[in-house]
């Protein structure tokens, strides 16, 4: 036993695990029972927190027998006070764990090799802060879309991609909560912070689909959405676009104007007129819109006091 212990990581590990992914309770059981079984095998020290963000009652009830089998692990259901999202909910697991090193599961799917958690670990250890892990089958075509608009139009550090799981030492937590008070979309940030980050990728143990409920899509879209503005410059290249096509049509009506006005041909006005100011108030209000977008996301970031609301800890 003694022999054992030796040859575990002394690091303290944090494992936070967002339950609201998990499609029911057998899903949840099996992943909380696999990384405690992971990482009882490999760290002297270790906990694991679990994220309840709304979740279905069957699903906590799921995650406390679990617990039983392990009376040794540190568990830790994390109550939110209402849904709040994965990227608050995740914010708030993360800045609660106290390991050296924090390990953040955004979904309760396993369908990696069990190696892959100690060899995130060890080559966070070597050389890199963040380490991520991907699923080389996961991405989608609306996810593709999305982080080929981010890596084109933000000014990033370390091109951004789909992944499943990642570990950040405390190093890399202590940079990323020191460049913002609220952290909005959290991978732009570990990607971005100015330490080494590192991707890893896998071949799936077994297809796995990842569904999501309407509230999370809704959820996911408005995060793409917010990520997009916050991070790159795609608002202002669309303000662009829309100003040269409304300067285009302006000249292309004054040029229109001017023919007709050298050839004496009466101009009936109405059409022109009205494709030119529909063209016109159409560009004005999308640039408004983006304006304002701008600007309620800088009133959120800047003048929100509370970055999440939870209601309890529950200890098991």
């Amino acid at each position: 036993m003694d022999k054992n212990k030796q040859m575990k990581e002394k690091n303290f590990l944090s494992a936070v695990l967002y339950l609201n992914s998990a499609q029911n309770p057998a899903q949840a059981g099996q992943f909380l029972e696999k990384i405690c079984k992971n990482l009882e095998n490999n760290f002297l020290h270790y906990e694991v927190i679990c994220v309840d963000d709304d979740t279905k009652q069957d699903i906590l009830e799921e995650v406390k027998n679990i617990r039983k089998k392990y009376p040794d692990a540190v568990i830790t259901i994390l109550h939110m006070s209402y849904y709040q999202g994965i990227e608050m909910s995740m914010n708030a697991g993360r800045d609660l764990a106290i390991g050296d090193f924090v390990m953040e599961f955004d979904e309760c799917v396993w369908n990696f090799p069990e190696e892959c958690i100690i060899q995130a670990y060890r080559e966070c250890l070597k050389e890199c802060d963040i380490v991520s892990c991907r699923d080389v089958k996961k991405k989608t075509v609306s996810s593709a879309l999305f982080y080929h608009l981010f890596n084109s139009y933000a000014d990033v550090q370390y091109p951004l991609d789909s992944d499943n799981f990642r570990i950040l030492s405390r190093r890399g937590i202590n940079r990323i909560q020191s460049l913002n008070r609220a952290i909005p979309y959290r991978k732009a940030l570990y990607a971005n912070c100015g330490l080494k980050y590192k991707k890893l990728t896998y071949e799936p143990t077994m297809a796995k689909e990842y569904v999501y409920t309407k509230k999370e899509n809704k959820s996911r879209r408005k995060l793409a959405l917010n990520s997009l503005l916050l991070f790159t410059d795609i608002g202002y290249s669309v303000a662009m676009c829309m100003a040269v096509v409304m300067a285009v049509v302006m000249i292309f009506v004054a040029a229109y104007a001017g023919v007709m006005f050298i050839n004496g041909v009466a101009i009936v006005g109405w059409t022109t007129t009205m494709l030119f100011l529909s063209v016109a108030f159409f560009g004005l209000f999308v640039i408004l819109a983006i304006v304002i977008k701008y600007l309620s996301l800088l009133l959120n970031l800047n003048f929100r006091r509370q970055r999440y609301m939870f209601t309890s800890i529950e200890k098991l």
